[in-house]
């Protein structure tokens, strides 16, 4: 049984994300479900990570600690020895999001809002830019150069004496 014991930081930045939330938490909703909105969207950008950082515990790659600061949630972790593990770490997040989004959408009033913000995540984190999820998936796909891996790189066969793809 692995520890859950991985340190929260809110940095300087991190609270002006949190406003950012709830503002447009009251934006959707108005001020009497906004800061409800606000709070959820704060806690789908926490469970993205917390998706990422469970899944690398599990296959032992050690988190050091996760937050928030403007740009959005965060984990600090070491990279797993294997593209397929790499894989499976970067994919966690933004299929927490997705899972979230269903039960959401059974939430009384705020719950199509919330949905939509955690379908929003996963795909935004899927595509391919900077700093995202999807960018990361990309590169690992492509340009392996973790050690001990033997997982062919895309376009790439292992010959039939089993070499290691370069």
């Amino acid at each position: 049984m692995h520890k859950f014991s991985v340190p929260f930081r809110i940095h300087g930045t991190g609270c002006l994300l949190i406003g950012s939330c709830v503002l447009i938490g009251v934006w959707l909703r108005g001020w009497g479900l906004g800061f409800a909105v606000g709070a959820l969207l704060v806690a789908s950008l926490l469970m993205h990570e917390v998706g990422h950082m469970l899944v690398a515990i599990k296959l032992g790659v050690p988190v050091r600690e996760f937050g928030l600061r403007l740009l959005g949630a965060y984990n600090r972790r070491a990279y797993a020895t294997n593209r397929r593990d790499e894989l499976l770490i970067s994919l966690a997040g933004p299929l927490t999001n997705l899972c979230l989004a269903i039960p959401f959408l059974f939430v009384p009033a705020i719950g199509t809002q919330l949905a939509l913000g955690n379908l929003a995540l996963c795909v935004v984190n899927l595509l391919p830019i900077p700093s995202s999820d999807g960018l990361h998936i990309l590169q690992t796909l492509l340009h392996s150069s973790l050690p001990g891996d033997i997982t062919p790189k895309l376009g790439q066969h292992n010959s039939a004496l089993g070499n290691k793809a370069a």
